[in-house]
């Protein structure tokens, strides 16, 4: 995730914005702005992780479909069930 916050913090700092200039304008939480830009997507509910993100891209004027994509990726790529060697034989 850290290409994710990586894009938003540099595109936050190329319109000469800070954190909380966004927070005012996106009504999103400092704190979970900070996590987004240092990737830690882990940190903000599940219910909100795609909207804010959309929210904080679209503040920043960047595509959200790239971004969303690759989180979305990402996501599930980390969900994804890892089976222990040995397990998925027969018995």
């Amino acid at each position: 995730m850290r290409e994710i916050g990586l894009a938003l913090r540099e595109g936050r700092l190329a319109r000469g914005l800070e954190i909380g200039d966004i927070a005012r304008s996106t009504r999103i939480s400092a704190h979970y702005l900070k996590a987004m830009e240092e990737g830690r997507f882990q940190t903000i509910p599940n219910v909100f992780d795609k909207g804010y993100l959309k929210l904080y891209a679209k503040a920043l004027d960047l595509d959200t479909k790239p971004l969303l994509a690759l989180y979305e990726q990402i996501k599930n790529k980390a969900a994804a069930p890892v089976s222990a060697p040995g397990t998925g034989g027969v018995n």
